[in-house]
Parts: C-alpha cells; sequence; structure tokens
C-alpha cells in the first residue's frame, strides 16, 4: 500500500469511527452534524502536512484515559491517524481576555472543512482538546455547534455568570447560534469530536464575565 493510500484508508476509518460514536446519540444537532459528514466524507482526502503543537500532549493523556475506560477501538483510530492530523490553535481571541492558560494549552485539527483533510463547504468536523482544570471563558459564535466529548467529567454553562454543571463523558452539548457557553476541564483533559454546521467563517466572539478566576479555581465535584 502506497503511502498516499495508507493516509486515505486511515483518516477515513477515523471518519466513519466518529460518525460511528455520534451515532449512540439521539440529541439535538446530531443528526445535522452526521448529515453533513454524509454529504463530504467521500471526498478526496487531501495530503496536507501534518503539524503537531505543545498542547496535543494533553490529546495524548486524554486518549489513554479513553483507552483505560472503554473506548480503546476509537482512542485506537484517532492514534493511528495522528501523523496526518494538522493541529493548531484557534487563535482570534485576545490574549489578555481568553487568558494565557487556555491559549496556550487547546488545540483542534480539522477533519472535513474548507482547512481539513476532506474539503467541505461551511462545514466544519473535527477534534478539539484540552488540559485539565482549564476554563475554556464565556463565548458564543454564529455556528451552530455539537461538542461530543469523550472525556470527564467536565462543568459547563449556557449564560454567565451561572455555576457550572457537572457532566460526565459522552453526554452531547448542542450550543445555538450566537448561544452563550463555557465550559472547564476536570482533572482529565478535555478531548471531543465538534461539528459547526453554518456560518463557519464568522470569528467567534468573548462575553466578559467576572468570575472567571473564581471558577477556575473550583475544585472538581467527586462524582456527577
Amino acid at each position: 500500500m502506497s503511502a498516499a493510500q495508507n493516509r486515505e484508508q486511515t483518516v477515513r476509518a477515523l471518519i466513519a469511527a466518529l460518525d460511528e460514536y455520534l451515532g449512540r446519540f439521539d440529541s439535538v444537532g446530531v443528526a445535522d452534524v452526521r448529515a453533513g459528514i454524509g454529504r463530504f466524507r467521500g471526498g478526496p482526502v487531501r495530503e496536507k502536512t501534518p503539524h503537531r503543537i505543545a498542547a496535543v500532549d494533553h490529546v495524548d493523556v486524554a486518549l489513554d484515559w479513553m483507552t483505560a475506560n472503554g473506548e480503546a477501538p476509537l482512542a485506537g483510530a484517532i492514534r493511528a491517524a495522528m501523523p496526518y492530523l494538522d493541529w493548531r490553535a484557534y487563535d482570534p481571541y485576545p490574549r489578555e481576555i481568553i487568558g494565557e492558560t487556555y491559549a496556550t494549552n487547546h488545540c483542534a485539527t480539522i477533519l472535513i472543512g474548507e482547512h481539513g483533510l476532506i474539503q467541505a463547504e461551511d462545514f466544519d468536523l473535527g477534534l478539539f482538546g484540552f488540559g485539565p482544570n482549564i476554563l475554556y471563558r464565556d463565548h458564543k459564535h454564529a455556528a451552530p455547534e455539537l461538542y461530543a466529548p469523550f472525556t470527564g467529567p467536565n462543568g459547563w454553562r449556557f449564560q454567565p455568570g451561572d455555576p457550572l454543571d457537572w457532566r460526565p463523558a459522552h453526554e452531547p452539548v448542542w450550543n445555538e447560534a450566537w448561544a452563550p457557553h463555557a465550559f472547564r476541564s476536570g482533572n482529565v483533559p478535555f478531548l471531543c469530536v465538534y461539528g459547526w454546521t453554518k456560518d463557519v467563517n464568522i470569528p467567534a466572539e468573548m462575553i466578559l464575565c467576572d468570575d472567571w478566576a473564581a471558577v477556575e479555581a473550583e475544585n472538581q465535584p467527586l462524582s456527577t
């Protein structure tokens, strides 16, 4: 098998594994994301230069946690594709607002999308992760968004100033267009499959809150 054939087979296997994972759920937004996968997954797998940043170390830890907690096949599909993935930070936020800790400890890779391994118009599917005990501060964006976390527990809120609602792994979250949201990892790095179903090129916006330091200092609950 040639290198190009191996890349294509591995990337398609990962996308199939993610689609199968999403197929476990009937929650809002899942069907929209799976429809996008079905629409674009047959396109050519492009050759992109793989790229790894320091924050991908958190992904490795999350994959170990998944393997130890019943998700070895999915973790294996992600690991197999690692040599082909272009991991980047999402950088439109001002660092003084998003916070240096989050800015230097998160990463994402696009599998299907304008800049993904498979070309798509106005749709993104990818993997997103960040380190343990980190708050992704309150923000909003035009793109309707699905997160399906592989790890947990994670604390979520959907109105600035609300307390965090701690939820286990494998509980998808759907954010409508411009809906505020923030979430924090627990003692395990956050890792998920995400989908943006439209308006993917409109930049996200921060929502200033005065309780970020307190939320970042919270202890993770012992149970969820």
